[in-house]
């Protein structure tokens, strides 16, 4: 990864980099990691450093994986669909979107990933047409992730429904020890795999979480392995890395959020878009916590953020051509510091793990733990409690209009972040993105948008952790069928009975219930029809208020 600050038009801008640069030697002169890339996430004897020498062991797995995507191919399997929460499952589809692919079509699997519990998308994934032809590779680094074992169990029990042989069609992938590794071993799936306790999921990008789902899609690694290790090189050196550009950037950001530019406003090429998910998680869960944060707000297509505000700065990558470089012009008129990043498709696997050393970093120099997401976890247990006993869940209170509209007016000064408790459709997010385009016109604020389950594993650190005067807008709508969860070994014996669509319900009442419990500005929005309609509706409100 190179990158610079771009220009305002007809200037030159260098401030800033002087002083990163000596923060940066400063830093490195503090000695070995942890002390240079974080504290540990455990609290325990135990580092979450596994990452940093990822690029070294990698390309071992190579071979054995190849092997197993011939294999599959040929028992007539052709579709790969990853199952896995946050960085589970995030790393992997960043990567089959970005790298390029080193052999054909047929001789390699069609991937797609779910990360939901909408029964849409549950339902989708579960095709009659394709359920035959289909492998699941359920991923939990923990192995107790509640949703990835819920979908396991609707997963087994499509394919016991249609004939199909379980053991056949399922592979596991977690850490050593897991629950879900002794479950797929007594249940007889075709393969399990284990992963590295000491490296984060969403850190694990160059792992078996991101690279095994990446080569059985027939992408190409090698090049972007090596770059990962030219990287990795860097950090070895004894003077190189105050001037590394990871480094540097890692501190350039923590100073910009010392200073109160506390949000992001991240683009890409359109190329490129698909490392926007993966950044949000990393942003999110690295840096927000104990009131401090990076809030990290993707950018939708032909955006037109507004070019002022003190909590506010850029970051491109990729080319930035047309709309982009119009609009980059303008953020660097307004006096906005603006991060242009180079990405090329060959050594994106370095740039990630660039992205990686500069998150970070800059988690290191706000002096948070960039290894750890306790509001993660303690929406996790609000949920599980809310299982045993589901009629204890909060009910969305009622909201006038007019508070809906002071809310909205609030998130001026402090951000937004709207959390879409519903199926993440091409309809729905379009309409997710043309109301953040009218909330950036009228109000001037440009919400983070996060949707279904997925969005507890990212953006829902930041809003319990981060900068206090967030204000988080949940909207809920139900799906027009449910799917009842069976009785399953891997579920815990609250689930039963419940539909995946009514446990996803929980979840938002567990977040909404988390957000109040830490004081945080909240409005929860439920639909007053299923389906997408609701959510029209829904949205039509919002154009009306703001």
């Amino acid at each position: 990864m190179s990158w610079r600050l771009w220009p305002a038009p007809g200037a030159v801008r260098t401030g800033g980099l002087t002083e990163s640069r000596e923060a940066a030697a400063a830093l490195w002169a503090e000695g070995t990691p942890p002390g240079r890339l974080g504290r540990t996430g455990m609290r325990t004897s135990a580092d979450r450093l596994g990452w940093v020498d990822l690029p070294l062991a990698a390309a071992g797995s190579l071979p054995a994986w190849r092997t197993l995507r011939r294999e599959l191919v040929e028992d007539g399997l052709d579709r790969l669909v990853v199952v896995g929460m946050g960085g589970s499952g995030r790393a992997a589809e960043t990567l089959c979107a970005l790298l390029p692919r080193d052999v054909d079509r047929e001789t390699a699997l069609e991937a797609r990933f779910l990360n939901t519990l909408a029964p849409e998308a549950v339902r989708a994934a579960l095709g009659a047409e394709s359920l035959p032809r289909t492998v699941f590779l359920i991923a939990s680094k923990s192995g107790t992730t509640v949703e990835t074992r819920v979908l396991e169990a609707l997963i087994v029990r499509a394919l016991e429904v249609s004939g199909g042989t379980p053991g056949r069609q399922l592979m596991a992938l977690s850490d050593p020890g897991s629950p879900l590794l002794a479950h797929s071993a007594a249940a007889g799936y075709r393969m399990a795999f284990a992963g590295m306790p000491s490296v984060g999921g969403r850190f694990s990008a160059l792992g078996a979480y991101g690279l095994l789902p990446a080569v059985l899609a027939g992408c190409r690694v090698e090049a972007g392995l090596e770059a990962a290790r030219r990287v990795r090189g860097t950090l070895d050196a004894p003077s190189l890395p105050a001037e590394d550009p990871g480094v540097l950037l890692g501190v350039f950001l923590a100073r910009l959020e010392a200073a109160g530019r506390c949000e992001a406003h991240i683009s890409a090429a359109a190329e490129f878009s698909a490392i926007l998910p993966w950044l949000e998680q990393l942003f999110s869960e690295n840096t927000g916590k104990q009131g401090r944060g990076i809030l990290p707000v993707l950018l939708p297509p032909s955006p037109r953020p507004p070019t002022s505000g003190s909590r506010v700065f850029s970051i491109h990558l990729g080319p930035a051509e047309g709309e982009d470089r119009e609009r980059l012009d303008r953020a660097a008129a307004a006096g906005l510091p603006v991060v242009h990043a180079a990405l090329s498709r060959a050594t994106v696997l370095g740039e990630l793990f660039r992205w990686q050393v500069a998150a970070s970093v800059a988690a290191y120099r706000m002096g948070v733990d960039p290894y750890d997401q306790p509001d993660v976890e303690g929406a996790k247990a609000a949920a599980r409690q809310l299982m045993v006993d589901p009629g204890s869940a909060p009910a969305p209170p009622p909201v006038e209009d007019r508070r809906l509209a002071e809310f909205l007016g609030a998130a001026r000064e402090g951000g937004l972040a709207i959390n879409g408790f519903g199926h993440r459709s091409p309809r729905a997010e379009a309409a997710f993105q043309r109301t953040a385009r009218l909330l950036a016109d009228r109000l001037g604020v440009v919400p983070a948008v996060g949707f279904g389950s997925s969005l507890l594993h990212s953006l829902g650190q930041i809003e319990k952790g981060g900068p206090p005067g967030l204000g988080v807008l949940m909207l809920s709508w139900e799906p027009e069928a449910d799917l009842l969860l069976p009785p399953a070994g891997a579920l815990p014996p609250p689930a039963v009975g419940l539909g995946a669509g009514a446990f996803a319900r929980l979840q938002a009442a567990a977040d909404y219930q988390e957000l109040q419990r830490r004081g945080r500005r909240v409005l929860w929005l439920p639909a007053p029809v299923p389906g997408e309609p609701g959510l029209s509706a829904l949205l039509a409100r919002l154009d009306a208020c703001c």
